[in-house]
Formats: C-alpha cells, sequence, structure tokens
C-alpha cells in the first residue's frame, strides 16, 4: 500500500506501508465491539441518586391519615414527589469495565487502521519543529483537508519540543505507537505518522 509521505523540507514522495496492515479486511462487528469497549471503560461510574433517606425533606407525616378523602402519605421524601428521593436510582458504584483480549485488540486496530487508510499519511516535518505552536500549525495547515478536521499524531516519542509546539491545537492529539487503539483511530479525520513511527506500529501488528 502507497502512502503520501513529506520529508521535514516539504517534498511529497510516497512510501510502502504493509498490505497486512493497511489493506487487511475491515472486521465491522470486532471494530464496533472495539469501540462500545473503550469507550465504555472512559465512563467513571460516579453518578449518584440520593434515596429518600438523603434528601433534606421533613420527615413529619404531610397531614392526617383519615378523613382527607386523599391517599394516605407520610413523609414528603417519598419518591413519587417532586423533591423526593430517588427509588432504584445510581449508587455511585457502577463498574463500567470491559476488557478485550490482547489478538482481539489488535485485529481491531488492524481494521480501523484499514477503515482509514485513505486519511493516513506521513509527515517526518513534525519532528523539525522548534516548539512554537505557529511552526506546528503551519505544518497542520498544508495537510489539512478541512479547518475543523480532526488530526491523530502517532509518535515513536514525544519530545518536550514536538509536546509543546501542538499541544495547543485543539484539533490536534499526539499518542505514541504503544498507545495507539482503534478508538483514536476511528475518531480521527487524519492519521499522520513519522516514518519511524508507521515502521513501530507496523512491526507491533505484524
Amino acid at each position: 500500500m502507497k502512502l503520501i509521505k513529506f520529508t521535514t523540507t516539504g517534498t511529497k514522495s510516497s512510501f510502502t506501508a504493509e498490505d497486512s496492515v493497511f489493506m487487511a479486511p475491515v472486521n465491522k462487528v470486532l471494530l464496533a465491539q472495539a469501540i462500545r469497549s473503550y469507550l465504555s471503560n472512559l465512563r467513571q461510574g460516579t453518578s449518584q441518586a440520593k434515596t429518600r433517606a438523603e434528601v433534606s425533606r421533613t420527615t413529619a407525616k404531610w397531614y392526617r391519615q383519615k378523613g382527607t378523602g386523599r391517599a394516605r402519605h407520610g413523609a414528603q421524601s417519598a419518591p413519587i414527589f417532586v423533591g423526593g428521593g430517588v427509588a432504584h436510582g445510581p449508587l455511585g458504584n457502577a463498574n463500567w469495565t470491559q476488557k478485550l483480549t490482547q489478538p482481539f485488540k489488535r485485529r481491531a486496530l488492524i481494521s480501523a487502521l484499514s477503515a482509514q487508510v485513505d486519511n493516513c499519511l506521513i509527515h517526518d516535518g513534525i519532528l523539525a519543529v522548534d516548539g512554537k505552536t505557529k511552526s506546528a500549525n503551519k505544518i497542520i495547515e498544508k495537510i489539512q483537508t478541512k479547518p475543523t478536521s480532526k488530526i491523530l499524531l502517532v509518535l515513536s516519542a514525544a519530545p518536550e519540543l514536538i509536546s509543546r509546539a501542538f499541544r495547543n491545537l485543539s484539533y490536534v492529539s499526539m499518542l505514541r505507537v504503544e498507545d495507539v487503539n482503534a478508538l483514536d483511530v476511528a475518531k480521527a479525520d487524519q492519521i499522520v505518522f513519522t516514518t519511524d513511527s508507521i515502521k513501530e506500529l507496523e512491526k507491533r501488528l505484524s
């Protein structure tokens, strides 16, 4: 598979990527399962609702038991009243953790890369930034397909100069090769590698 490559000077060429990583059949079912698992693992499970014992309402009997013609009621903290407690609400201890096996994670990532192959490119100019956001923005503007596109940078390492240059760009996210997963690849509008990082990724997935 031929991917577009830009050198540090901006010269355009091509790079031969492994078909086993970028041209594999896309397993949509597995990819959806992996994305659902990653999204579930991002949930904190700390949502909590107050029970009738925890709300700040009077516990005195609202009105007399008999003779009013109305239903009998006790405290106003009952779940049927506005401002009352919640019946069977979340307790703040939910566990949303889901697990995928390593082979499934690997196959899902390959499917995500293959599905996004038209949006992948290589740009070694990323490694030549001087630590200034202005310089980083110039590089991104030359390869960005549209102003609102989300760009994922995949690097072998993230030196301080590179991190400082790109971290103020809200539409750019950076990941090291070992941290790349199917969710981040699927969310991105463009995936930008360096020559070293794509070789390292191919080695990880081959």
